[in-house]
């Protein structure tokens, strides 16, 4: 279960951190959490999964509902450094879709020059 989802703004992004799992008792949160950021005007939103110990097919189509939201302004990334859940990007061939990263470091300035 997700313990908590911290949210803090950085370089202009807004960076959420989940921690635990994400599945599908503990997706809605997380959707909230991003949609919230978007719908107060976020306009680069990086998740931050290091954290992250599990994700399930609900968390993806969280994912996907916040690309697809902010697709126009490509601000949206995803660091993903375990290899066991990039494993799950590269499977469901998300990783051709989003933007992964290792470090939040990395995922501001990707974001930076879009």
């Amino acid at each position: 279960m997700t313990e908590a989802i911290a949210t803090e703004a950085v370089d202009g992004c807004i960076v959420v951190t989940p921690t635990g799992a994400l599945d599908v008792v503990t997706s809605p949160p997380l959707h909230t959490r991003l949609h919230q950021s978007l719908d107060e005007g976020a306009t680069r939103l990086v998740l931050d999964l290091s954290a992250v110990e599990f994700i399930d097919s609900t968390a993806l189509r969280v994912l996907v509902s916040v690309h697809k939201r902010m697709h126009e302004t490509g601000g949206f990334a995803v660091v993903c450094p375990h290899a066991r859940i990039r494993r799950i990007f590269d499977l469901t061939a998300l990783d051709r879709v989003l933007t992964l990263t290792n470090t939040v470091e990395e995922a501001l300035a990707a974001l930076k020059s879009r």
